[in-house]
């Protein structure tokens, strides 16, 4: 298998649905070992692994709340022992759950951010040690348009990804002296079977688009190869924005 991951091994959180299962089949088609880290729809997790084994890549599961300490550092942990490296982690795992400010309980908030900020900074710093040890390594954090503009019914989400754009900048600065690459890229609206919002709300969001429709999962993808490979050995701090124009930043 010929690709521009070839002996690379990556991990990737809420790898089984949506933007992190279109990611995991692209990098297993650029030659990358994976490990996918999956809390809810275990049978999604498996039919990944079938797939990317059909084609001849390797691919591990792991069951993983990001917000446990203890479980992401057993997961990061075996991943690593069973790949002997880790060259690339991409914290894609979250949760939209919109909701008016009045009506957004303290037990949502804390939940978003849970998922959002603690998932990402624990993830992170259990592969940043083993990355800072083999000065190599890139960590993709998935972040949000709306961590830029905001929406409204979207506060807990929107705050949580600016968030982990604000922690994105910062790690990238940490970790850049030891070898380590941390960049983001933010998509815009993308059509994942998972959007709580209505077609007609998808419909009239696509049509104030420059380009005219939605991102579909795929249009995501060369943004997060692009960053893992040899060709984003430039970029620290930085984030990709596959928005369709929706913000140009």
């Amino acid at each position: 298998m010929a690709g521009q991951l070839i002996d690379k091994v990556a991990f990737i959180t809420g790898g089984n649905t949506g933007i992190g299962r279109a990611v995991a089949l692209a990098y297993a088609s650029e030659g990358a070992q994976l490990h996918i880290g999956w809390f809810e729809r275990e049978s999604e997790a498996h039919s990944l692994a079938r797939s990317i084994h059909s084609d001849g890549g390797q691919c591990a599961l792991h069951q993983l709340d990001v917000t446990d300490e203890a479980n992401v550092e057993a997961s990061l942990h075996r991943a690593i022992g069973q790949s002997r490296h880790l060259d690339i982690l991409v914290n894609n795992a979250g949760i939209q759950r919109p909701s008016p400010i009045g009506q957004t309980t303290v037990a949502d908030w804390d939940q978003m951010m849970n998922v959002h900020l603690r998932g990402t900074f624990l993830c992170s710093r259990a592969a940043a040690s083993h990355m800072m040890e083999r000065r190599s390594g890139h960590i993709i954090n998935v972040c949000s348009q709306l961590g830029y503009i905001g929406r409204e019914g979207y506060t807990a989400y929107s705050t949580a990804k600016g968030g982990v754009i604000a922690f994105t900048r910062a790690l990238a600065r940490e970790l850049a002296p030891h070898g380590v690459l941390v960049n983001g890229v933010a998509p815009g609206l993308v059509d994942t079977g998972f959007d709580p919002l209505s077609e007609d709300a998808k419909r009239e969001h696509a049509e104030k688009l420059p380009l005219g429709r939605l991102g579909a999962v795929d249009d995501m993808t060369s943004a997060f190869v692009f960053l893992a490979a040899a060709t984003g050995g430039y970029y620290c701090g930085q984030i990709l924005h596959p928005n369709g124009g929706e913000i140009m930043p």
